[in-house]
């Protein structure tokens, strides 16, 4: 089915009945009249074509949805406490598992949200992509820039973006003369004549800070930020124009290290980002040209996230952190959401607990290909586990946690799952073992065991030399005195 297809499908309507005798039993809404009043059916496959289509009948619907918000403070008025929509083929799975309440979740609706979408949009001019036959080819190969580099950039180009990397570019020093190879980014400009010039962003080792920028000096905060997060991390007024002075963001380009002004006239401001509120603080800050923290926002597949974002005056647009943050805390949302988009392609999740997995990289680093391939192997081998052994990793990414860490890993199969540790666990198991097996010290045998285990201890402590990471010895203090 093509995308058209699935916007264009029937959307039904369910609601959950709070009056006396209910208990919050779910109905099928069959029709809604002018008032905003509706008429249910029982959600089941016979009433399925039934239902009243969500798509078609705009104006019922917003009266159906303000009738609840104005009586919302008393549901008993209206006998409603929640209302879902989804598609009608979702629905049509749902009633086979019996509308199970969890799937069902996914599908509930803020009747506020549903009110603010209706009201009537500004219309905003679409941006139309240039056309990129027009582009002025002879003056590409002046600048010694082949198309073939151009191809994988050339659709974000076509909307006002430079290339997203580096290519290589030979220019002309003068007409006919000799070239110099060197690299860039590139983007479109479009002339007078309607034709489109290729505009190329040099390279540079380092960004000159302490040179005048729009014949403007940077102070020192903005030039330490700028080193540090590539961002001003404020507005700055800079002359774009001869005698007048506009209000700037500030950025270094990633890749070129070229900086870039943008006036901070060209940045729309809004009050929520990708679905995430902003407090009037926030606003404030972010729109200032400072980093703030983004929680909760919506990514285009449906999955919550947070982020640390700033204005990149570099790409005309918002750049997004997630470093340090705890991608775990939205877990279950996020399992419920990608639950529920396999539940619509036909393509449910098992029941029960979860596969165990075992990645090529752990906590951010990469397992080293003979540790990967045992871990594996002991996956599809249960015989094999025992003989599985735990690696030492260094550089470790802890969820939450700013800083890198050594540790030991291995694979838990039982609780399935990867464990860390700060010693290596199969020589703690295996002391343990001993310890347990060893015999009760007597005054009788004492002697002779103690003559005994020292071979054995020997044996151990050249285990742990083995075993155990390289750890740095302390410095010994210069004795003062005699002391």
């Amino acid at each position: 089915m093509d995308e058209k297809v699935k916007n264009d499908e029937k959307k039904v309507m369910l609601v959950r009945q709070t009056g006396e005798g209910q208990d919050g039993k779910l109905e099928a809404v069959g029709s809604i009249d002018e008032d905003g009043n509706i008429e249910t059916l029982d959600p089941t496959a016979a009433n399925v074509a039934k239902l009243f289509d969500v798509n078609t009948n705009q104006p019922v619907l917003e009266a159906f949805f303000t009738k609840f918000m104005e009586q919302s403070q008393d549901p008993v008025k209206t006998g409603i406490s929640d209302i879902f929509i989804m598609a009608e083929s979702v629905l049509n799975k749902l009633i086979k598992i019996d509308l199970d309440p969890q799937l069902l979740e996914n599908y509930r609706v803020d009747p506020a949200e549903e009110l603010a979408k209706m009201e009537p949009q500004i219309a905003v001019p679409r941006f139309e992509p240039m056309d990129i036959s027009k582009i002025d080819t002879a003056d590409m190969e002046r600048m010694g820039i082949r198309m073939e580099d151009l191809e994988p950039h050339l659709k974000a180009m076509s909307y006002g973006h430079k290339s997203h990397g580096l290519i290589e570019m030979r220019p002309e020093m003068e007409p006919g003369g000799m070239r110099v190879t060197t690299k860039g980014r590139v983007s479109l400009e479009e002339q007078a004549d309607g034709s489109l010039k290729v505009v190329p962003h040099y390279y540079r080792e380092k960004c000159d800070l302490d040179a005048p920028f729009h014949n403007v000096l940077l102070d020192d905060e903005a030039k330490r930020n700028i080193v540090e997060t590539r961002h001003a991390g404020k507005v700055i007024d800079l002359e774009l124009e001869p005698g007048r002075m506009t209000p700037c963001y500030v950025s270094r380009d990633k890749w070129t290290n070229e900086l870039v002004a943008m006036p901070v006239s060209d940045f729309d401001k809004r009050a929520s980002i990708k679905n995430a509120d902003l407090s009037e603080g926030e606003q404030l800050d972010f729109y200032s040209g400072r980093k703030i923290l983004l929680k909760g926002y919506t990514t285009r597949s449906g999955y919550k996230r947070d982020a640390y974002i700033q204005i990149d005056a570099s790409e005309g647009n918002i750049e997004f952190d997630h470093g340090g943050l705890d991608k775990r805390r939205y877990q279950e949302h996020n399992r419920g959401v990608y639950a529920a988009k396999r539940f619509e392609q036909g393509n449910p999740l098992p029941e029960g607990p979860r596969p165990m997995f075992i990645p090529k990289r752990v906590f951010g680093v990469e397992l080293p290909q003979e540790v990967y391939n045992q871990w594996l192997d002991a996956l599809n081998f249960p015989e094999k586990r025992k003989d599985v052994k735990a690696t030492y990793l260094q550089g470790l990414q802890f969820p939450g946690s700013p800083e890198r860490a050594d540790r030991w890993v291995k694979p838990d199969y039982e609780a399935g799952k990867i464990k860390s540790y700060r010693w290596n666990p199969d020589y703690s198991r295996k002391q343990s073992s001993l310890q347990s097996q060893a015999p009760a010290r007597t005054p009788s045998n004492e002697p002779s065991k103690q003559a005994e285990g020292q071979p054995q201890r020997r044996q151990s402590e050249r285990e742990v030399r083995q075993v155990a990471p390289p750890k740095p010895q302390p410095k010994k203090s210069k004795s003062v005195g005699g002391l």
